[in-house]
């Protein structure tokens, strides 16, 4: 009998000792949350580069419109026309062109506007929580027009 609790404390005793399983357990515990994380990172990597090309936009159309603003050549037709076209241009190199809009006016021959909306979606929704499926980025860009009779 001394031979067999001997025995089975010194197989308690191994099997007390080892941890091999411990770190398959800990990287259970912890993988979900670190994938968690790193889609969260990406995530805003991804809408930190909308925002950038949203601004990026609406600065190209009015830095555009406000250079033709000084051509007497050009009507404002075509002014706007082309600082939309600029803007679209720049919003559409990295973005979906369908989720934007862009906007430009000439404000009382003195300063160019342009306004570039984009609606940025998620791309996935968590059902049953307030998460929304998209946001709206809006950026509005003015350049003043600098003309002969300017001091």
């Amino acid at each position: 009998m001394g031979y067999l609790t001997n025995y089975v404390k010194s197989r308690v005793r191994k099997f007390r000792r080892r941890d091999e399983g411990q770190a398959v357990s800990e990287f259970a515990l912890i993988a979900p949350l670190m994938i968690m994380i790193a889609v969260a990172v990406l995530l805003l990597g991804y809408f930190v580069f909308t925002q950038i090309m949203v601004v990026s936009a609406a600065n190209q159309g009015a830095r555009a419109g406000s250079a033709l603003s000084v051509d007497e050549n050009v009507s404002q037709q075509e002014m706007i026309s082309r600082a939309q076209t600029t803007a679209e241009s720049m919003l559409s190199s990295g973005l979906n062109l369908d989720n934007g809009n862009v906007q430009s006016q000439l404000i009382g021959n003195e300063r160019f506007e342009t306004t570039v909306t984009y609606e940025f979606q998620f791309p996935f929704s968590i059902p049953g929580t307030n998460i929304p499926d998209s946001h709206m980025i809006n950026h509005t860009s003015v350049y003043y027009v600098w003309g002969e009779d300017d001091d």
